[in-house]
Order: C-alpha cells, then structure tokens, then sequence
C-alpha cells in the first residue's frame, strides 16, 4: 500500500509540481493550499507525512503543526519554505519538524528527504508495551504474554493510539474529538467518555490507565 503523504503550499504551480513528481515515485498525495484545509484533510486522510509551508492563509505551517504535534507527536513532518532567518529554523525544530527544506530546492532533493523521513517513522512505529500486555496499532488488537490477544474497536484503536503517542500529556478533549470523529454529528462528550470506559475495562489488568483530567482531556499514565 502506498505511504500517504499530506502537502500544504499556497503556491499553486509548485505544489502542483512537487504532488505530481512525488506521485509518480509511488506516493498518494493531497494536495491543498491552506493550512486550515490542510488540518481538516489530516482528519480525514490520516497521513503517513506532511509536507507544510509556513507561509499560507488562514493557517501558518508553524501553528498547523503545533496543532498536529498536540495529537500526533510521531508523524513526520517536513517545513518546505523561502523563509531560511536562523530564528525560524531553529522555531521549526522547537515545535518538532523532522526536516526543514529551504526554497528553491529540487525535486530530487525533496523525495530524498521524503524517503530518509519515512525510513526514520518506520523504524519507530508498531507496538507499544502496555504493563504486561503488547499493543499494535496495526493489528488493533491487546496481546498478552501468553499469545492470547483483544481485539480493539476502530475508534478504541485511534483513542489509544493518540494516548500512546502522547504518553503522559494530556490531550485536550476537542482535539481528541476532531482525530477520532472529525465532522460526524455525534453527542461527542458522552462519545469520549464511553470510549475511555471501554479502554479501561481492557487495560484493567496492566499498570496504565487512561486518566480523565476533568473539563481538559485525557491522558495515558502508569498508575501510581
């Protein structure tokens, strides 16, 4: 299956450019021009890698990515900018960006840095050890040291996820929401509280538990 890749450049020609040439190295690509509509397409595409510029409407890359890194502390991203002053490398860096490409660039240069940053994701990604039990994504499934394993609910698998990646932070209530429902027209606080109910009953048996931090979010933490 191929890698996901979301890329975020008001630039309307190169962007064109760049989403071509990396289609054609066997990525699929959305391609949008705005970092709000960039934040709404991550929801909904579930990107292996992001590609922003920092520099677009209604969203900067800069915020876009503090909001992502706020559910998402592993996904790859990669700044693709004119804007080169050390101050706003170094701001890239700070806020978590795994590669920051300086305009103009190749196209051969940026598939390269494509390719180093998911060699890099792959290697991180997979099972999380919970207490005594594995965890897999993946497989959504709880194993046990036996063998035996639970299987998760789709939106069990992308609770859990978001708390695993996020391991010990609280993650707020409606950033939450928007990864695991984006837009669909639910009750969503009682939603989230049962789906945290439900993990609890099937962690009940190691040493984490997923914490409610009362009118903030939740959080995945070892008990005490």
């Amino acid at each position: 299956m191929a890698k996901k890749i979301l890329l975020a450049d008001d630039e309307v020609n190169f962007g064109y450019a760049m989403c071509e040439f990396l289609k054609m190295s066997g990525y699929e690509l959305s391609l949008v021009n705005d970092g709000r509509t960039a934040y709404e397409q991550y929801n909904i595409f579930h990107p292996d890698l992001c590609l922003f510029d920092i520099n677009m409407p209604e969203i900067d890359g800069f915020e876009l990515a503090r909001m992502i890194r706020a559910i998402d502390k592993n996904i790859p991203i990669i700044f693709i900018t004119s804007i080169s002053d050390d101050g706003s490398v170094a701001n890239g860096f700070e806020i978590g960006c795994s590669d920051y490409l300086k305009k103009p660039f190749g196209l051969r240069e940026l598939l390269i840095r494509v390719q180093k940053c998911m060699q890099i994701s792959n290697k991180n990604n997979d099972i999380f050890t919970l207490g005594n039990l594995n965890y897999s994504p993946d497989d959504r499934s709880l194993i046990q040291q036996d063998g035996s394993s639970t299987t998760l609910s789709f939106y069990e698998n992308k609770l859990l996820q978001i708390l695993c990646n996020n391991y010990n932070q609280i993650c707020k209530v409606n950033d939450l929401v928007m990864a695991i429902w984006e837009n669909k027209d639910i009750d969503t606080k009682k939603s989230l509280e049962a789906l945290a109910s439900h993990l609890r009953k099937k962690l009940a048996d190691t040493s984490v538990n997923v914490e409610n931090i009362r009118g903030v979010g939740y959080r995945l933490r070892k008990e005490v």
